[in-house]
């Protein structure tokens, strides 16, 4: 199928709405000033790309505004846009909703948790903390401008708005959705700004994008949305293309989590991978909107990866960086650019870098330093995150070229299996058959944090720079992709070798972990310094860790996971979407090998406050720790490397609100003690005996179980001895696993949910798939 972008909005530092931002931008303004938010003693810089006169109160309902944040007003009010844009009304048709990003409501809770770390004993759950959480954006965005079905939250540092886009494009491409709204947004923050700081990536004057006396970036902030839309669903309703979203690709490089690969290996890897997906050549392409962060190692990485993907067409194909005028807006900037590049095909105009003057030698390209009208048949936008996230969208003009092959056919959905997984908690680390042991009565875990020995399972030495987050998840994906027998030289094959190189992403091993609400302890601990002491007790060692995607990013470093990597984040269910995102991935073709699941550590600052007040995880059990995933792979590809899957998934599905009828769609399971051929039904059967197994007791799973087939079937609870944390459901599926793999069930509903969402996953034996 062809995906057409029928609606952008756009809340930018030069201007609200998609039209306005783009003149400005062609015109060569640029939105550096004194920043005004926010004072720091002792930062280098002092300026900053700001969204003037922006309030939540304009978007947030009446009484309600304490609990939303400057981001979620630009995420709104350029969601609205975007929608209006396209002339789509989601009360009035489905609609799903990705939404990328890194701060969330930051700004809005630094100081009232650096105030909360001073006393740890007066942490009470405030309503202030409401916007905290990286999913409150999404919650925000569905409660002002919803209802949508599907809702997910995406982070993986700044590229975070371009793999929104990537998933939404994902899901329609398999028959999952009829229309996404899909992109990203950040507010600026102290956190951040000060962080980067630390890191000497900021250039105390406008910054310079590719030019020779560039000396860092400016940090900005911004929400871009845009609606991709099937062309036979958009022409059924009368909609116009502004462009086609022709081709996406993402892939880790595995080399560092901050400084990029110097050749741009990766990032040319991810350009050509891209390319493909598009059926597209460098001969096609007219225009990139490169990431140009105007950082010393970026621009000469992105240059190389240019001139190694795009060949002789290097020196006709024209760049330009939209940083140079809106600075860096982190994981709002893939979305931002996305959509600046397709304005720029309908307009047929190439907005220029602000600040390149003079270009370096190791840059040299077709660089823009004016606007230049031009017809621009295809352009492609690139984006980089922290942890070697690369991410690379291209967008043609409708209809220009031939639709890509398979594009005439009906969506394929490939089946998917479970080849392991693995639990770090209470009981120490088990692989695939051990996680059995949280069925088994015993004593509750003890409070506070897990016995996890790294030197016994990880090499201290290439381990120093992981936190505690980084070190679970990383002995958990390993522990997992041992289990299924994944060895170095099936995931890390060739890593620098110019054959394994020119591999598809999507075919390369990856990995998809998050957390409820991230490293909030370190992220206190970091803002009291900066509050007590000034910009200049900024860690540049651990600052890299609080951005919420490290954990996973750590994890493709340290093992050489090169495929799709980031992260997941929804309240006490992150766990479970993001099992249901790599399912939804493998099952569209656009990954192979992915480890999913969550990390949680032991917090006061999480059981306290944000657990009661975001989660309504009250009056419960130990919280205790853990990290659990799941390796989900294609089962064409499980056959062809000889491997043996352990479970099968048979059916699965996500929903918003309270969960009424939301296992009308799943297949019932066999009576107990009845064989699996009974009498026909009008729904498929799978063989007995059957069990369900949530993470945590809750009423709104036992409410979705009720009138559904399920609601009679034994249920496991995992928290007594897992922990009652947000990621235990990460252990009920472990659990799930095991019980399939020694044959004591035959299928096991995985339940999962939050306020206003929940997940599900059927696992059954693999030969019943």
């Amino acid at each position: 199928m062809r995906i057409w972008v029928t609606g952008i909005g756009i809340v930018s530092p030069l201007a609200r709405g998609a039209r306005a931002t783009m003149d400005r931008l062609i015109a060569g303004d640029r939105a550096f000033a004194p920043l005004s938010l926010f004072e720091i003693a002792g930062t280098r810089a002092r300026i900053a790309a700001e969204v003037r006169d922006l309030s939540p109160e304009e978007v947030a309902p009446p009484g309600e505004a304490e609990g939303w944040s400057r981001t979620d007003a630009m995420a709104v009010i350029s969601a609205r846009e975007a929608l209006a844009h396209a002339g789509i009304d989601p009360k009035a048709m489905p609609v799903d909703l990705v939404v990328g990003g890194t701060t969330a409501g930051m700004f809005e809770t630094e100081e009232l948790l650096a105030w909360l770390s001073h006393d740890p004993s007066a942490i009470a759950p405030l309503k202030r903390m409401l916007s905290h959480p990286l999913s409150s954006t999404a919650d925000h965005v569905r409660s002002a401008v919803g209802p949508f079905r599907r809702v997910r939250s995406v982070c993986s540092a700044c590229s975070s708005g371009a793999n929104a886009v990537l998933l939404g494009a994902a899901w329609l491409r398999a028959g999952l959705s009829t229309r996404v709204l899909a992109g990203g947004a950040d507010g600026l923050c102290r956190l951040t700004y000060t962080g980067f700081g630390a890191l000497a990536a900021v250039d105390p004057d406008p910054c310079r994008p590719f030019d020779r006396r560039r000396a860092g970036l400016n940090l900005g902030e911004a929400a871009a949305f845009l609606v991709l839309e099937p062309e036979d669903v958009a022409r059924a309703r009368g909609a116009a293309p502004i462009v086609e979203l022709r081709g996406w690709a993402t892939g880790a490089e595995a080399h560092h989590i901050t400084n990029p690969e110097r050749e741009g290996r990766t990032a040319a890897r991810v350009m050509r991978d891209a390319l493909r997906c598009a059926a597209l050549a460098p001969s096609d392409l007219d225009y990139v909107n490169a990431h140009g962060t105007a950082t010393p190692l970026n621009d000469v990485m992105e240059s190389a990866a240019l001139r190694a993907c795009l060949g002789a067409e290097v020196s006709r194909i024209a760049v330009s960086s939209s940083k140079g005028q809106i600075g860096h807006t982190l994981g709002a900037a893939g979305a931002i650019e996305a959509a600046i590049t397709a304005l720029a095909i309908a307009r047929g105009v190439m907005p220029p870098t602000g600040g390149l003057e003079e270009v370096d030698p190791e840059c040299q390209l077709l660089h823009l330093k004016e606007a230049r009208e031009a017809p621009i048949r295809s352009a492609m936008s690139n984006s980089f995150g922290f942890g070697g996230t690369d991410s690379v969208l291209v967008f043609a003009q409708p209809e220009r070229f031939p639709p890509p092959p398979g594009a005439g056919s009906a969506p394929q959905r490939r089946p998917v299996v479970v080849t392991a997984a693995a639990t770090i908690g209470p009981l120490g680390v088990l692989s695939s058959r051990g996680g059995a042991a949280y069925l088994e009565p015993g004593p509750p875990p003890a409070e506070g944090p897990i016995a996890f020995n790294t030197g016994a399972h990880l090499d201290l030495a290439r381990a120093r720079r992981l936190d505690r987050a980084g070190r679970l998840t990383t002995a958990a994906v390993l522990t997992a992709i041992s289990d299924a027998g994944l060895g170095a030289a099936q995931v890390d094959a060739g890593a620098g070798d110019p054959a394994a190189d020119a591999a598809p992403s999507r075919t390369l091993p990856g990995a998809i972990v998050g957390a409820s609400f991230g490293s909030v302890d370190a992220s206190t601990a970091y803002m009291r310094r900066i509050y007590d002491k000034g910009a200049k007790y900024a860690s540049p060692a651990d600052f890299p860790n609080l951005v919420p995607s490290s954990p996973v990013g750590h994890a493709s470093i340290y093992l050489g996971l090169r495929g799709p990597v980031f992260a997941m984040a929804d309240l006490g269910a992150t766990a479970e979407a993001a099992m249901v995102t790599a399912i939804e991935l493998i099952t569209a073709g656009e990954g192979e090998a992915l480890a999913a699941g969550s990390v949680e550590e032991a917090s006061p600052m999480i059981e306290r406050c944000l657990g009661p007040i975001c989660s309504e995880v009250v009056n419960c059990g130990v919280r205790s720790e853990g990290a659990a995933v799941l390796l989900f792979e294609s089962a064409a590809r499980v056959r062809e490397r000889g491997g043996r899957p352990v479970a099968a998934v048979a059916w699965w599905s996500s929903w918003r609100g309270d969960g009424a009828g939301a296992l009308a769609g799943a297949p019932a399971p066999a009576p107990l003690g009845s064989p699996a051929d009974v009498a026909p039904r009008a729904q498929p059967c799978v063989p007995a005996p059957a069990a369900v197994f949530v993470g945590r007791r809750e009423e709104r799973i036992v409410a979705c179980l009720r009138g559904s087939p399920w609601a009679e079937v034994p249920r496991s609870t995992l928290a007594p001895r897992a922990g009652d944390h947000e990621g235990a459901g990460g252990f009920a599926a472990a659990a799930a696993v095991a019980a399939l793999a020694s044959g004591a069930l035959a299928s096991v509903l995985i339940l999962g949910g939050a306020p206003d969402r929940g997940y599900a996953i059927l696992l059954v034996a693999p030969g019943d798939a």
